[in-house]
């Protein structure tokens, strides 16, 4: 199923103005054909999708991609319903900040500084919108040669924290890494060893916000699992994410966990050692939760939802994770005898 096209709008620049005043594809009023995201935090601006069935290329509803539809914050207030009261409070800052001196005089004609959206390129890919969030993302290497990793969104419902209070956090959430690793009942083995804990900002594209440099800490002497192994390394135990919702865009997420002392059943094929997983990740994840104060945990989409894990859930059943069985050296075969 081809996604369909979508855009943010903007604030007006001087660099708008020739093209509004001389009306070169240029609409004033609210797109057509187009489905509003609100994702629910100031950091992004809500995003335009292309209704299913009403857009196929140029000349369509919307007019041709890289056409131009403007409206005033006054008449997203008049039109209402579409946008949340909140947002529109934090646009309303934003626009009175910007809206001021050379600029404002420029856009005295209109009354007020426009908000610009362009008709994106039917053919063009779908433009994502996660919630900027922090990334915490551990591991190391497993049976010497081969890797593991897991990783955590953390998200909140107010301001995303700064640099300096995410410095401030990373010791306390490489502690609770640490924990959670050393912990028997996490059954992670004494070949999983725990080499670093990175904690970074992410932006509404999925990007790393600074891409020169990382938060993370790594270890000298890397903490380990402390069962001996019972299983290969591309075996894993799934820890499932729960939230508050049964249903819909993130409403769960996974964590494979390299549990490799977990007790196998040779009778069934399973483990028995659910109840003992689910109570070590929880711990695991309380303890994450109270190095990000009004932050915490949570399952995001790339269509801006999100919402804060509530819980976890762990099954019997292995599962297989062939990324971490690609590097171990097959020994020279066992030749049998010539056949009779």
């Amino acid at each position: 199923m081809p996604l369909r096209p979508a855009a943010y709008p903007r604030m007006a620049s001087f660099g708008d103005i020739p093209r509004l005043l001389s009306g070169d594809h240029v609409h004033h009023g609210f797109p057509p054909g187009v489905d509003w995201t609100w994702l629910g935090f100031p950091e992004s601006w809500p995003l335009l999708r292309m209704r299913r069935y009403e857009y196929s290329g140029p000349g369509r509803p919307v007019g041709e991609a890289g056409d131009l539809w403007w409206w005033t914050l006054a008449e997203m207030q008049a039109h209402g319903g579409l946008w949340p009261s909140s947002w529109l409070a934090v646009l309303a800052q934003r626009i009175a900040q910007r809206f001021t001196g050379p600029l404002a005089l420029a856009f005295a004609w209109l009354g007020a500084l426009p908000l610009i959206w362009t008709t994106p390129d039917y053919r063009s890919r779908y433009v994502p919108a996660f919630q900027p969030h922090y990334r915490l993302q551990f591991g190391g290497s497993l049976f010497a040669v081969e890797g593991w990793s897991c990783r955590l969104n953390i998200t909140t419902a107010g301001t995303l924290m700064n640099s300096a209070a995410a410095d401030a956090a990373l010791p306390f959430l490489a502690a609770a890494v640490e924990a959670w690793v050393t912990d028997e009942h996490a059954f992670l083995s004494t070949t999983t060893h725990l080499e670093y804990v990175k904690f970074n900002a992410i932006d509404a594209l999925g990007h790393y916000v600074d891409r020169g440099s990382t938060r993370v800490t790594n270890y000298v002497t890397p903490p380990t699992g402390t069962v001996p192994p019972t299983l290969p390394p591309q075996v894993a135990i799934v820890v499932s994410l729960l939230t508050a919702h049964v249903r819909g865009k993130a409403h769960r997420g996974r964590m494979y966990t390299p549990a490799l002392a977990a007790d196998f059943s040779a009778q069934y094929g399973t483990h028995n050692d659910a109840a003992l997983i689910a109570a070590s990740a929880t711990t695991f994840l309380n303890a994450v939760n109270a190095a990000v104060p009004d932050h915490g945990v949570s399952i995001i989409s790339s269509t801006g939802e999100s919402n804060h894990v509530t819980g976890v859930a762990v099954g019997k059943m292995f599962d297989t994770m062939r990324t971490r069985r690609k590097s171990i050296a097959e020994a020279p075969y066992a030749l049998g005898d010539a056949l009779d």
